[in-house]
């Protein structure tokens, strides 16, 4: 099946338009990778890996052949449905890579874990010659839960104990899921749900786009105002919580669009014998480099394909496993993908990362034992033969021992004393020159030099004769992110208004607008500095972000694309969340929860509590200083009513009655109560409410101020107004009329 494919060949498959200028314009819309086209007509010819999977099936199908002697009908069929279904489970397993890479490095571990003891017990039950494998499967468990196998403190703590059914579960989730499947848990399924309805969301939405500073009881009150059956506080608590914390910026923008701008906004035998096909065998290994560069001497590590002899090397400062994955990645997209990975016990090679790596790719990988450089000849013997045949030669060269080194130090201090200063060498070669002298090496000389071991073939001519079928990963963004490495703190950033931030270095793409706030996990592109891969704390692939320094991208051209798309996104979510405002008619809102209140204590009446009157000799003396106060006033007002009589004139004849001689009555004595508190003096009043024909002057006037302080206010909520109930005595309102 070939990899390129022209618009004319890709026109009016699934998923493609069904002209070839369709097919372009499609193209130049999503990027897609291209090559020039060699053949008569010239134009462009797109990569396999980015056309649509249905495009990809469809074409999976197109590339078989059918025997001659088979039916032609039913053997094409078959043929095709069996190159579908291969290049289905093909783009599946690329996703699950995909996927398998995003997550936290915590659930990788714990896949690992699992996948080690599934090994260990198909191992035991191999070794033990346990013909029933649930017998088998038992023993392991019970001799791991007695402690009697020795693993890692991890292990042992992420898988305490094992059982049968456990281990069963296990396989079978490998088996059809990958490494994925024996991860659990990365998803919490609760996440993001709410006993809230719809309405009830969109409520509590509108408030807090209207009403920002509304408090959570605030919200509660509204809510319970508003339904009939209101959810319980703390689920509209946690519903607002996590609302605020997921639309912050939103909010922020809603609210105040200033503060949002300046705090969110972007700114911008024979080892070989058994070897009888390509790509069965590669052997890994590292060499500290014979020759001495500008900043230190540096590493070699070295992948050799034993069936073909073909060879890379990688420069690198020390052998780490960063290092040892970017040569894994070249070597993959240049040959293919292996069956089986010989590497040492560095610890370069067996870090969980690498072992991840080979795991996810199912490549089997075979540590050979401590101390035994005969396990992996090949490689080996390819170090000794760039060492011996192209180091020597190099001006910098410091010899392969300790006595070599010492000899050619000699050598130079001679010269120096001779005052032979031509014969001084000056180390000046960068890791970058020696980088390309390798590359150049192995394709020029030791790929094209006859291997006796290869019976006087090259390796360029083996692999080129191969007729068998080579394993390719074509998804290169998933082979990425499966080598990609999380930076420190676990890989977990924030996006800011200036991007993500990795060491000193600010990474920006058009997909952060409108997710400022949110957390993401990195991880770093293997190959190229200036660029990493962002995913959702869930391990959902979010976006590629790139450094504008470090990739040649305009970030002015940038940072104005990402303000139009973030004001864009902005501002459609903030008129969205104001049309919810609106239609949830929040104007009235303390209205509604007053009148909710009310009807709660419509029916509520409280006794009253008993009292006695509380008097000292003070309030006695003040009791008597107000009544003389009240008869000098009564006096007064007497004395007023004479004055306006006689103003008035004589009376009409015959209206004039006989003069009688009024003999004046006694005063009645007068009982003022005294009172300790306002309380006391109300619940007096509300006492006689029943007996009293109504309330005087004085008592109406005390109440009217009562009801304007905080407790007045409250006894007028829940026993009504006594002003109404009671009503003024006849001679009060006699005198307010006159």
């Amino acid at each position: 099946m070939k990899e390129w494919y022209s618009s004319k060949e890709l026109a009016g498959l699934p998923g493609m338009p069904r002209s070839e200028r369709g097919v372009q314009k499609l193209a130049e819309r999503s990027s897609w990778q291209f090559r020039t086209r060699c053949g008569r007509g010239g134009g462009r010819e797109y990569h396999l890996s980015v056309l649509p999977d249905e495009a990809r099936i469809a074409l999976a199908g197109r590339s078989i052949t059918v025997p001659a002697t088979l039916s032609a009908d039913l053997g094409l069929q078959a043929a095709k449905q069996h190159a579908e279904t291969k290049e289905r489970e093909r783009i599946r397993r690329e996703r699950q890579l995909a996927r398998f890479g995003g997550l936290p490095q915590d659930k990788q571990e714990q896949a690992f874990v699992r996948r080690q003891l599934l090994d260990s017990c198909a191992n035991f039950i191999k070794a033990a010659k346990i013909k029933n494998k649930k017998i088998g499967m038992a023993r392991f468990c019970r001799i791991y839960n007695d402690g009697e196998i020795t693993v890692e403190a991890a292990t042992r703590r992420i898988v305490p104990s094992l059982s049968v059914p456990t281990l069963l579960r296990w396989r079978r989730s490998y088996e059809e899921q990958g490494l994925i499947g024996l991860v659990n848990g990365y998803a919490n399924p609760k996440k993001g749900t709410t006993s809230l309805t719809p309405e009830q969301q969109e409520f509590c939405i509108g408030l807090l786009i209207s009403k920002p500073h509304l408090s959570y009881s605030g919200i509660n009150m509204a809510v319970a105002a508003r339904f009939p059956y209101p959810p319980h506080a703390s689920s509209v608590r946690r519903f607002v919580s996590r609302w605020k914390e997921e639309n912050a910026s939103l909010l922020l923008f809603c609210t105040n669009p200033d503060a949002w701008r300046n705090k969110h906004q972007f700114a911008v035998g024979d080892a070989a014998q058994q070897v009888d096909r390509l790509n069965q065998v590669w052997e890994f290994d590292s060499t500290p480099a014979d020759v001495m560069l500008a900043d230190g001497r540096h590493s070699l590590i070295g992948v050799i394909d034993v069936f073909s002899r073909r060879l890379k090397l990688l420069v690198s400062k020390t052998s780490r496993a960063t290092a040892v994955a970017a040569l894994i990645r070249a070597a993959l997209l240049d040959w293919g993908v292996p069956e089986t990975a010989k590497t040492d016990n560095g610890a370069d090679y067996v870090s969980k990362h690498i072992v991840g790596v080979f795991s996810a790719l199912q490549v089997e990988q075979i540590l050979c034992p401590p101390f035994t450089p005969e396990a992996k000849p090949h490689i080996e013997r390819a170090f000794k033969t760039f060492a011996h045949s192209f180091q020597e030669l190099m001006p910098n060269y410091i010899g392969h021992s300790v006595a070599q080194r010492k000899d050619i130090e000699s050598r130079r201090t001679f010269a120096e004393r001779l005052g032979q200063v031509d014969s001084i060498v000056e180390i000046n070669m960068t890791a970058d020159e020696l980088q390309r002298y390798c590359d150049r090496w192995c394709e020029a000389i030791y790929h094209q030099n006859v291997h006796r071991s290869l019976d006087g073939r090259t390796p360029a001519a083996v692999a080129r004769i191969w007729r068998g079928t080579e394993r390719r990963i074509e998804d290169v963004r998933a082979l990425d992110i499966l080598l990609a490495e999380a930076p420190d703190n676990n890989g977990i950033r924030t996006i800011g208004k200036k991007g993500v931030r990795v060491g000193n270095n600010e990474y920006i793409a058009a997909e952060l607008a409108g997710l400022e706030g949110k957390a993401v996990r990195v991880k770093l592109d293997p190959a190229d500095l200036g660029t990493i891969y962002l995913f959702d704390e869930d391990g959902s692939f979010i976006c590629v972000a790139q450094d504008p320094l470090r990739t040649g991208v305009d970030r002015a051209e940038v940072a104005a694309r990402l303000h139009h798309l973030q004001k864009e996104k902005m501002s459609a979510a903030k008129k969205e969340a104001k049309k919810i405002a609106r239609k949830q008619a929040l104007e009235q809102i303390h209205e509604e929860i007053l009148q909710h209140r009310e009807r709660q204590i419509a029916n509520i009446v409280e006794l009253p509590r008993p009292s006695i009157p509380y008097m000292t000799p003070a309030l006695d003396e003040a009791g008597r200083a107000a009544e003389a106060m009240q008869r000098n006033q009564r006096e007064l007002d007497e004395i007023d009513e004479l004055i306006a009589e006689a103003d008035a004139g004589p009376e009409p004849a015959g209206a004039s009655l006989p003069a009688m001689e009024i003999s004046p009555k006694p005063a009645e004595p007068k009982i003022i109560p005294i009172f300790a508190t306002m309380s006391d003096r109300y619940n007096w009043i509300k006492h006689r409410e029943r007996s009293a024909p109504g309330l005087t002057r004085q008592e109406y006037d005390w109440l009217s101020d009562y009801y304007t302080s905080t407790g007045g206010r409250m006894y007028l909520q829940l026993e009504g107004d006594l002003r109404k109930r009671m009503g003024l005595r006849e001679e009060a309102q006699s005198s307010s009329e006159g």
